[in-house]
């Protein structure tokens, strides 16, 4: 149970500010007889609670109360008149943003007008030595009126449009979300099926490797004994480095590792062959690789592969008319850096695609580093970093 203290609902914190402010103002303007303001305006106020669930109720029920108010006179004074028209005001300006329909907020905002017309014009008639009023001085009274309800009513229209919009814009983005995550959940899933169909070629490959290897060292044990070494030792680099690359598989497919590696031996130098394809497809690519290539398993080399693939990719369906990429592939004793530039101007890749959810998959996996995103001064950029061990994330 926690015992941190409770924020106050902004709400309540309004509706208790409200109905305080009416029932000042209202003491206030009525100095001459203060129960009377402070019964009329608690009553207002409290009315005003209702004003978001029952606005229409509530401009009826503060409507009433004003014209029960309204020919009151205590010691020759009356509560004021602007009393009158802030109670109906503030009815309007809740009728206006919390109707569930435009209809009921320009019929209610019609309605407090009307109610504030008729107190305010017919209140003199309801006390001693009235005289009828002049047309010009209806005409000014009614002007000043629809100037103030106009006011009242734009604010209140302002109000309910910015919070439909901000509720609509809350949805899109909801919405967006949501799509967004079920296009990622689906290209991890198409991702996953694209492992589990290649582990049929690491086992069947690996056990081919062994089998072969068994067979010779077999027959070799009694005439060649090095040649039987030989074959041993084959076998358990080869049984060695399948069980790391199933290990890696198996904790996909059991979600407790990133995916988005195939398991196919990729040698270092099928980089030059996508890069042939991409400048047979119209890319012109200028391609650097340093250093020595070390023995990469192959999953890790076909990390590589398909990284620099997805990116020269890309830069053919999204770089614009006529782009150029550079490929730099830089070999060490510790990993493999990738990166892939262009200079098109085109769109950039969809975020949350699912060509760089594949590429970042499989990066991580190996314990590596994978980062894409805009250039400074127009291009895009993919850098991968992958150890060169290929020792996959811990699960």
């Amino acid at each position: 149970m926690s015992l941190a203290p409770r924020r106050p609902d902004p709400a309540v914190v309004a509706d208790v500010a409200v109905s305080c402010f009416i029932a000042a103002v209202s003491t206030w303007w009525w100095h001459q007889f203060p129960l009377g303001g402070l019964a009329y305006g608690g009553l207002v106020g409290a009315a005003l609670w209702w004003r978001r669930r029952h606005p229409l109720v509530v401009l009826a029920v503060v409507a009433a109360l004003s014209a029960l108010a309204a020919p009151i006179e205590v010691d020759g004074t009356r509560l004021h008149e602007g009393m009158l028209l802030l109670s109906l005001a503030t009815a309007e300006y809740a009728v206006v943003v919390h109707s569930r329909t435009v209809r009921a907020a320009v019929g209610g905002g019609f309605a407090a007008l009307l109610a504030a017309a008729v107190l305010v014009l017919a209140r003199p008639a309801m006390g001693p030595g009235w005289a009828p009023i002049s047309l010009s001085a209806l005409l000014n009274a009614l002007s000043g009126l629809a100037g103030y309800a106009a006011v009242v009513g734009a604010a209140a229209l302002s109000v309910r449009i910015y919070r439909q919009q901000r509720a609509t814009a809350e949805d899109r983005r909801a919405a967006a979300d949501r799509e967004r995550a079920q296009l990622t959940r689906v290209a991890v899933a198409e991702e996953r099926a694209a492992i589990a169909r290649e582990l049929h070629d690491i086992v069947a490959h690996s056990l081919s490797v062994m089998i072969l290897q068994a067979n010779g060292g077999a027959y070799a044990l009694d005439h060649d004994p090095e040649r039987a070494r030989r074959a041993l030792h084959t076998i358990s680099a080869t049984g060695g480095d399948a069980l790391e690359e199933i290990r890696n598989l198996v904790q996909i497919l059991r979600g407790d590792g990133d995916s988005g590696t195939g398991a196919d031996h990729a040698p270092p130098g099928r980089v030059t062959t996508v890069v042939e394809r991409a400048r047979a497809a119209g890319l012109a690519v200028d391609l650097v690789q340093d250093g020595t290539p070390p023995q990469l398993t192959g999953g890790v080399a076909l990390a590589v592969y398909r990284i620099v693939q997805e990116s020269l990719t890309n830069t053919l369906k999204h770089a614009g008319p006529a782009p150029s990429a550079s490929v730099r592939v830089r070999y060490s004793a510790r990993a493999v850096d990738v990166e892939v530039t262009d200079d098109g101007y085109g769109g950039t890749p969809t975020p949350g695609g699912h060509g760089l959810v594949g590429m970042r998959e499989r990066a991580l996996l190996f314990g590596g580093t994978f980062e894409a995103g805009p250039v400074l001064g127009g291009g895009w950029r993919v850098r991968a970093r992958i150890p060169s061990a290929g020792e996959a994330v811990p699960a």
